[in-house]
């Protein structure tokens, strides 16, 4: 699939969404047309029901003594011979020998049927013998109509079922022609409707694609060009605001990222070129500057290497150019340097006594410092011990908060299972509503049935021939006896639905008990860990304790080093008078006297 173009397939998708929908639609028609034609043969049989009524009735009056049997064989076969309906249905019937003994035209009347064929060679009255003697049911053949040639047959369907009393079959039928030109009609304008959706479905399927498939080819060839570092194409449809339009607006993006990484090129290569222009200038200046600093530097070394030997009366000679104000500075240093050795050679044995009282408070200061260090060290150890148990204090809040947000979590889950069981218990009583209205309606319909049935047997008793018209009685009361039948379905389909909503409510009511099962056993962990966190709290407070014993003692020994550093105070003052003699003649360094006057005044 990833190798098929995008336009091939949504031709592809098109196409099978249609005949997908051609091959649903034409499916339906044919479970239509089966429909109406079981209707036609539902149809048959309450007709032939409806006669058979007839024959109860005469049958009732022969075993009641108000007729003589044949009498009432006769009546009743007159009664049904001469019934008609549209379009061209009439009634027949054949005795135990397959013999017709009623039929609509009297011609046929006498005739035996027994291994008689159609024009396709089918025993059809043999077949209607035996299915009507297994409970009645549909046999379909081809037989001429009444009026039409003989020669001329058509598809007729019949339903026989056997009146048991005087042993005869009992039978109608209707053709079927009409029927199935129905039939065909319906599939040939559902097969017509199918092609015209299909080729609909393609014309529009086809600009659509089209209409994908360029803007994607134009910001393809844009995106190309941009690639190839094209910048003077235009590149199209950013101004749509579908996914083409995203695309294109990357692509004009990467376009000014392509102008923008080329115009900083050319400005790298002009910057390059101005920089190895200085650079050469440079060097060259650079080259002078350095035979001169390296004439500096020989001189320079040699006075230092001189005075590296502790030979103070070293000078530089003429170092020329500007480097003439550094020998001057440097032989005035040395002149200086000279003459201050001299007068810190002789404040070296001042400073000799005052060091030693500096020392002597500084070993004792020492020793007191040990005792803090020691007691700092104990102050160290009950802060980590401090530390540590603040570290499990933190930790079992840590688990306690846990445990909390999933009580809550349990409390949550436990409010909607709750919540869906109320849901449940709630259809359910709906439910039952729905069965009550539906019980109150079958029993209306059983009450009608019973009247009805009761009025038709009488009326048809009584009314003879005329009592031809209460065979439409008789098949409202099996139409109401159907409603009965779909009532006591969809009475079942609701008891079943309440016991599936039963079984769910009992079940989130389970969920519900374990739900706060789980929360009991989480508050329970909960305050265990509390009382592990008291316990870190008392440890805390002990720990604390000694870290204030600790503090008091380095208190004291501060207060001791004050003191001590009182006296050493005292001690410096001494060291400082004579820092500050050393510092006068440290600061003769700035002066600009000549070494002669230097001399003299020393």
């Amino acid at each position: 699939m990833s190798n098929i173009r995008i336009s091939t397939q949504l031709f592809c998708l098109v196409f099978g969404l249609i005949a997908a929908f051609s091959i649903l639609q034409f499916v339906q028609s044919k479970a239509a047309s089966e429909e109406l034609r079981q209707e036609r043969f539902h149809l048959l049989s309450s007709q032939t029901q409806s006669a058979i009524s007839i024959l109860q009735y005469y049958y009732d009056l022969s075993q009641a003594g108000e007729m003589a049997e044949e009498e009432a064989r006769a009546a009743a076969y007159k009664t049904v011979s001469n019934i008609r309906f549209e379009p061209d249905g009439y009634f027949f019937g054949f005795d135990s020998d397959t013999k017709m003994i009623l039929h609509a035209n009297p011609a046929t009347v006498g005739k035996d049927f027994k291994g008689i064929t159609d024009k396709n060679g089918y025993a059809f009255a043999d077949a209607m013998m035996d299915i009507a003697r297994n409970g009645g049911g549909i046999t379909t053949y081809h037989w001429p109509k009444l009026g039409e040639p003989d020669n001329i047959v058509f598809e007729k369907a019949s339903y026989n079922a056997e009146f048991a009393p005087w042993g005869i079959v009992l039978g109608t039928g209707v053709y079927t022609d009409d029927l199935n030109a129905q039939i065909w009609a319906d599939q040939m304008t559902s097969i017509i409707a199918d092609l015209v959706i299909l080729i609909l479905g393609l014309v529009a399927a086809y600009f659509l694609i089209r209409g994908i498939t360029n803007p994607l080819k134009n910001v393809h060839d844009a995106m190309q060009a941009v690639a190839a570092e094209n910048v003077d194409i235009e590149v199209p449809h950013t101004e749509m605001r579908n996914e083409i339009g995203m695309m294109a607006n990357a692509t004009q993006t990467l376009k000014e990222k392509v102008i923008e990484r080329q115009q900083l090129t050319q400005a790298k290569i002009e910057q390059d070129a101005l920089i190895n222009s200085e650079r050469e200038s440079n060097t060259n200046a650079t080259k002078a500057e350095a035979e001169r600093q390296a004439n500096v530097v020989k001189t320079i070394g040699a006075a230092l290497a001189q005075l590296a030997n502790g030979d103070l009366s070293t000078r530089c000679e003429t170092l020329g150019g500007e480097y003439e104000t550094l020998r001057q500075n440097f032989n005035n240093a040395m002149e200086k340097l000279e003459a201050a050795m001299a007068n810190i050679h002789q404040k070296g044995s001042d400073l000799d006594a005052t060091f030693s009282a500096i020392s002597h408070s500084s070993s004792e200061m020492s020793t007191r410092t040990e005792s803090q260090a020691a007691n700092l060290e104990e102050t160290s150890a009950a802060l980590t011990e401090l530390t540590e148990s603040v570290s499990s204090a933190a930790t079992d809040a840590k688990n306690v908060a846990g445990r909390v947000d999933e009580v809550s979590n349990d409390a949550a889950r436990s409010n909607a299972v709750v919540d869906k069981a109320i849901s449940a218990m709630s259809s359910i009583e709906k439910s039952s509503a729905e069965i009550t209205k539906v019980i109150s309606v079958i029993d209306e319909i059983a009450f009608q049935t019973n009247l009805l049935a009761l009025n038709a047997g009488v009326e048809a008793a009584r009314a003879g021939e005329a009592g031809l018209g209460f065979a439409v009685v008789a098949q409202e009361v099996r139409e109401l006896a159907q409603r009965s039948a779909a009532a006591a379905k969809e009475i079942k389909g609701q008891i079943q639905q309440s016991t599936t909503q039963v079984k769910e409510g009992v079940g989130l009511v389970g969920q519900t008990g374990e739900a706060l099962k789980r929360i009991s056993d989480q508050i329970n962990e909960a305050n265990q860990l509390v009382a592990k966190i008291s316990v870190s709290a008392s440890e805390q407070s002990t720990t604390l304790h000694a870290i204030s014993e600790a503090v008091n003692e380095i208190d004291y020994g501060t207060q001791r080093n004050a003191a001590m550093a009182e006296e050493l105070t005292a001690t410096a003052g001494g060291l400082a008078q004579d820092t500050s003699e050393l510092m006068s003649m440290i600061q003769q360094f700035k002066l600009t006297q000549k070494r002669d006057e230097m001399r003299m005044a020393s």
